[in-house]
């Protein structure tokens, strides 16, 4: 099966890396890119100005794109108004991999979810979403009341603390009401991801760590996504479902 796909967040850091990857897919056929409306590529195709064999031209809305199977978005919440109205006016599967969204536009996804499906991943990272499935698999309070969250990205990254190291916490907290959770974050120069969850105990402690050394694991994990969601029935879901 060929997906129709859109791609909003194109010229990131991500964005980019998926374009590359997307044009790796035979199966897989972009139909749009969208960025900002003040990015300087406007109107120009993406080969002219990424790795890329994309003849597409960058957008800066939905005008002139027709219906896509799947709609990725690795922006920003600036965008998130216009992104799922046109999934929903095209009951296009919605992939939600942009972080720092307020209580409301969450609450908007679950109410969407019951026409179209949607998937929240704030980390495309296969590895990440197997330690959040290790976290909520397991009580932690039997034997710890004390959890530390420590998260390190590059300075440009906006939200603090990251959407990973958020999404961490809640799960922790959902399986155990009476553990105290911190979390702290780092910017630096050139780090692309480290989350490392510290569990303490009275004379011990057990530390999981994730560290990503190419932006190529997220790019990946689009991919999978993207190929896992298309088709499927409306509701909520995550990485950790494929």
């Amino acid at each position: 099966m060929t997906i129709d796909l859109v791609l909003c967040g194109a010229t990131g850091r991500l964005g980019k890396e998926i374009l590359i990857e997307v044009g790796k897919q035979s199966n897989i056929n972009l139909i749009g890119c969208l960025a900002s409306k003040n990015n300087k590529n406007f109107g120009k195709k993406i080969s002219t100005f990424i790795e890329s064999n994309c003849e597409l031209e960058l957008k800066d809305s939905f005008e002139g794109i027709s219906k896509p199977d799947v709609v990725i978005d690795v922006s920003s919440p600036e965008a998130f108004e216009d992104i799922v109205k046109f999934s929903e006016v095209n009951k296009s599967a919605l992939i939600i991999a942009s972080t720092g969204h307020s209580n409301e536009q969450i609450e908007s996804l679950k109410r969407l979810s019951n026409s179209i499906p949607i998937m929240m991943v704030p980390n495309l990272s296969r590895g990440i979403n197997f330690i959040k499935k290790l976290l909520s698999d397991n009580d932690l309070s039997a034997f710890s009341k004390k959890v530390k969250i420590n998260e390190i990205h590059h300075k440009n990254k906006k939200d603090s603390p990251s959407g990973t190291a958020l999404e961490l916490e809640k799960i922790i907290e959902e399986k155990n009401k009476e553990i105290k959770i911190s979390i702290n974050s780092t910017r630096d120069e050139s780090s692309i991801g480290v989350h490392s969850i510290k569990i303490i105990m009275e004379n011990e402690s057990i530390e999981l760590k994730h560290e990503a050394k190419s932006r190529d694991i997220f790019a990946q994990g689009a991919i999978s996504a993207i190929n896992w969601i298309a088709g499927k029935t409306p509701g909520i879901y995550s990485l950790s479902d494929l």
